[in-house]
């Protein structure tokens, strides 16, 4: 059932690309008021590194969590912690006892928790009184960022919406939109008694609730006279103030592209007055009671808590390829996109994770470079699956037939082990050497004329390469990447026990995602003593400028960067400078390249089980191609060509070609009858 809705949200999603302009001009705007502002903030990587290091030493640290526990309660804040989101929801319910209504302000973890109609379903109307949530609670549909809800909305069906609401028409017209909905929320503030909101951070030392806003709408709702209520969760919890306002400073620039909110909050209990004989009496101004219902739902006793180090500025969903083209389908409730499917996933919640998108994820890694806390996601979604499938949990028939491919037949593709090897007939390729040549799965089954490219290639650098030939075995990129971790070391070790065993000091591979298979497992590189490197970096360091004739006729020319090679393995100039020299122009840089560079969207089976998804990924990509001018994309992966080929659906507009296509046609005619002569030996 999960499988099914997961294809009819990426269905309705791919039909309708235009339902989520909105978002993605929201999100262009957020990025390009950063670049605006980015040298107001020109430390912004120590302030990342020093959230790093204080998410690592105080998320999961009891000791510190009681210490805050224990200042909030010296300083008059009623503390709860509640064990699951029930235990929650029942805590919140009883604290509203005797009242009818309820108004409440931005909170992610109340989006994870439903609260607002949970508390509906008790006769309690909690009315959203920040002006994105509120659009949102009146369209009755998913948040698509967590600072900016509605942004995937235009301004003319929020116009719709509010005269539906309000039972008059109302143009679209900013100003009007604001207004009404500014006037409606004031009147529900003023008659309201109790208040709900979240909080960006609590210091332990002193005992503080941070909360930033602009709107000024949480200040109000804070300021309810019988209680102020606080939702939010242990991992909010950091030191000190100083270290709060760091919090503050990078998720207000990040999520907004702003230096700083309008409001920034800082509670430290009810408020008190001791100017009558000094004697303290509580609640002068504002509410007579402050809250605190910590949810911890999986939370404190996760093994893996990286996930939430999240602040949550939503950075990963403006660089994510799958959340482009899916919005807020991708991801649950409150924490959208593969943060969120992995914040679920890493407390216990594998159904909620799965059903959230778990396997729409192409690992391309983007995420993490843009993280302020450096999350990275793609293991975490790995660890998970992984789990998944060590509890024999289902999967797709299309995983489960590449899993069943790789085990049988040591290739993903269900081909005979024999096929792998058709491509090297008449090259005369010995198979052992101090350098071998590991053609892989896609190349030798998909692009078999690459594999053939690629070794005349390496003779042209003055190498014999050896070649396993039917022996060759899987790496097991793929099945790493669907969860099966076992398997995956299992191939990647026998892969490096042939190399031993064939006498290579030096493995040469045409597809990123086996270098970076076999690389992945350090300890069992160490335990071979096997050099493993793409094609990209051996010829960079071997093959002569001499050997290429630089040849026109591709137009101009731009360079994806294939994740596996690019943020896997940190490879970006080598590809760059055989491209240019082969073809002696300089590369034209598309938007999004090297460690920002967008995916191609064939990643982690998302080509196999959803093809129209990983196709919009593709066309997404080309598009920036074109932006650029581009005439010819040329990338170094099997996996990358074959995608962005398919997504043109046999357009023309941007040739695609892989790199060892290209170098290979460069080879002056000495080298490639020097390649002839050895091809024909026996």
């Amino acid at each position: 059932m999960t499988e099914q809705r997961t294809r009819a949200r990426i269905d309705s999603a791919t039909k309708d690309r235009s339902a989520l302009d909105g978002m993605r001009r929201s999100f262009r705007t957020i990025l390009d008021r950063q670049r605006e502002n980015a040298h107001r903030i020109p430390d912004i990587d120590s302030r990342k590194d020093r959230l790093r290091k204080i998410k690592e030493s105080s998320v999961g640290n009891d000791e510190l969590f009681c210490q805050a526990l224990a200042t909030l309660h010296d300083n008059g804040f009623r503390v709860i912690v509640a064990k699951t989101a029930e235990d929650a929801i029942r805590a919140v319910s009883r604290e509203l006892e005797g009242q009818d209504f309820v108004v409440k302000s931005k909170s992610n973890v109340t989006k994870e928790l439903h609260l607002a109609e949970r508390l509906a379903e008790g006769g309690i109307d909690v009315v959203e009184t920040d002006l994105g949530d509120r659009i949102i609670q009146l369209a009755g549909c998913e948040a698509a960022h967590p600072t900016g809800p509605a942004c995937h909305l235009t301004r003319g069906q929020i116009a719709g919406l509010f005269s539906e609401h309000f039972g008059k028409r109302v143009s679209d017209g900013p100003k009007e939109l604001t207004s009404l909905m500014r006037d409606e929320i004031a009147g529900f503030l003023s008659k309201a008694r109790v208040g709900i909101t979240g909080t960006n951070a609590i210091t332990a030392c002193e005992g503080a609730v941070v909360v930033v806003h602009n709107e000024g709408n949480a200040a109000m709702c804070a300021m309810r006279p019988d209680k102020h209520i606080v939702v939010t969760t242990p991992d909010k919890v950091v030191p000190s103030l100083e270290d709060a306002m760091n919090v503050v400073k990078l998720q207000t620039y990040l999520s907004t592209g702003k230096i700083v909110s309008s409001y920034i909050n800082v509670i430290t209990g009810p408020s008190y007055t001791a100017d009558i004989e000094k004697q303290l009496h509580r609640g002068m101004h504002g509410p007579k009671e402050v809250v605190i219902v910590f949810v911890d739902d999986g939370r404190l006793s996760a093994d893996d808590k990286e996930a939430q180090y999240c602040i949550g500025c939503g950075m990963c969903l403006l660089h994510c390829p799958v959340y482009n083209v899916l919005g807020p389908e991708f991801g649950p409730a409150g924490h959208k996109g593969g943060q969120g499917v992995y914040l679920a996933g890493s407390r216990g919640k594998l159904d909620e994770s799965l059903d959230a998108g778990l396997y729409l994820c192409t690992s391309c890694g983007s995420c993490a470079e843009v993280c302020p806390a450096s999350i990275d996601t793609k293991k975490g979604l790995s660890s998970i699956k992984n789990e998944f499938r060590m509890l024999k949990k289902d999967i797709s028939p299309e995983r489960a037939a590449i899993v069943a491919s790789v085990r049988n037949y040591d290739n993903p593709w269900q081909a005979p082990k024999r096929a792998k090897a058709k491509w090297s007939e008449g090259l005369g390729l010995r198979p052992k050497g101090e350098l071998v040549f590991f053609a892989g799965c896609s190349t030798s089954l998909v692009m078999p004329e690459n594999a053939a490219r690629t070794v005349g290639l390496l003779r042209a650098c003055g190498t014999d390469p050896a070649y396993l030939g039917p022996s060759e075995k899987c790496c097991g990129s793929t099945v790493r990447k669907l969860g099966e971790e076992n398997l995956a070391r299992q191939k990647a070790e026998e892969c490096l026990s042939d190399f031993q065993r064939a006498g290579a000091r030096t493995v040469v591979t045409s597809c990123p995602g086996c270098a970076s298979a076999l690389n992945h497992y350090t300890d069992l590189v160490e335990k071979y003593g096997v050099k493993i490197q793409h094609i990209s970096q051996f010829l960079d360091e071997h093959l002569p400028p001499s050997a290429l004739a630089p040849f026109d006729g591709l137009g101009r020319v731009v360079y994806h960067d294939p994740c596996d090679l690019g943020r896997a393995l940190g490879v970006y100039d080598p590809p760059r400078r055989l491209l240019e020299t082969a073809t002696g122009a300089r590369v034209t840089e598309m938007e999004r390249t090297r460690e920002l560079s967008a995916c191609c969207g064939s990643g982690s089976g998302v080509k196999s089980a959803y093809p129209s998804l990983a196709a919009e990924i593709g066309r997404d990509r080309l598009a920036l191609a074109k932006a650029a001018g581009a005439d010819t994309l040329v990338t170094a992966c099997p996996w990358c060509v074959q995608n962005l080929r398919d997504c043109q659906e046999g357009s023309s507009a941007v040739r695609v070609m892989d790199l060892v296509e290209v170098l290979h046609s460069a080879l002056k005619p000495v080298h490639s009858e020097t390649e002839g002569r050895r091809s024909t030996r026996r």
